[in-house]
């Protein structure tokens, strides 16, 4: 598997944000770019890799902080959201970019996805989960796939943004946001994915299905 993960940890409240990347074919992804361009363009730069993607989890400002600078390097990488995300990601009031950078930030996509659609970089093929409640377009992705770095093996990788937390899950007090629909989501659609998943969330450290089963007190 050539599958790469590099993680950075910025902005104000410690937003993940993750460079994946097909070693063989050098073809990247840059999920959530709350910040940290100068550290992902070195890498981009040292792996020399190309930017394909930018995938977005969910429009919340501290999710896109980083969209105008990387839109800027990466003229020609694709933006990317789930189907029913535009709306937040059109709308500083719905996204909260304002509370959070002090200016309005809106966005167009290039194009939109939905639950089972796929992205690829190189041979590697990148699944969208349709996971609403956080938002109400958002979405995780998975890769049947671990980059070997990550010691604990696993049969797969993902990337869950703010809906599936380390023992925890996304708040739903936000515009859009909804408990019921999120617990659904994670129930019938993230806990389905097989136990040694290792799961790479929006904040906080990375955990695995088989322990959110276990000892997350809201599933």
């Amino acid at each position: 598997m050539s599958l790469r993960v590099n993680g950075y940890v910025v902005g104000a409240i410690g937003t993940n944000v993750y460079l994946v990347w097909d070693d063989v074919s050098k073809e990247a992804m840059l999920i959530d770019p709350a910040d940290g361009e100068q550290a992902i363009e070195q890498a981009i730069a040292q792996e020399k890799l190309t930017l394909k993607y930018i995938f977005l989890t969910h429009g919340h400002g501290d999710h896109i902080g980083g969209l105008p600078a990387f839109l800027e390097i990466y003229p020609d990488a694709e933006l990317v959201c789930g189907e029913d995300e535009e709306e937040m990601l059109t709308n500083a009031k719905r996204n909260f970019s304002s509370e959070i950078f002090g200016q309005n930030l809106e966005f167009h996509p290039d194009f939109l996805v939905a639950d089972g659609s796929e992205l690829k970089l190189g041979d590697i093929v990148f699944k969208v989960i349709a996971t609403p409640g956080h938002t109400r377009g958002g979405i995780s992705l998975y890769v049947k796939g671990i980059d070997p770095a990550f010691e604990s093996g696993g049969t797969g990788t993902l990337f869950s943004g703010d809906t599936l937390f380390r023992e925890s899950i996304g708040r739903t007090d936000l515009w859009g946001g909804s408990y019921d629909t999120l617990i659904n989501s994670v129930s019938s659609k993230l806990f389905t994915l097989p136990d040694e998943t290792v799961v790479l969330p929006g904040h906080m450290g990375a955990t695995s299905i088989a322990h959110e089963k276990k000892f997350n007190p809201f599933v």
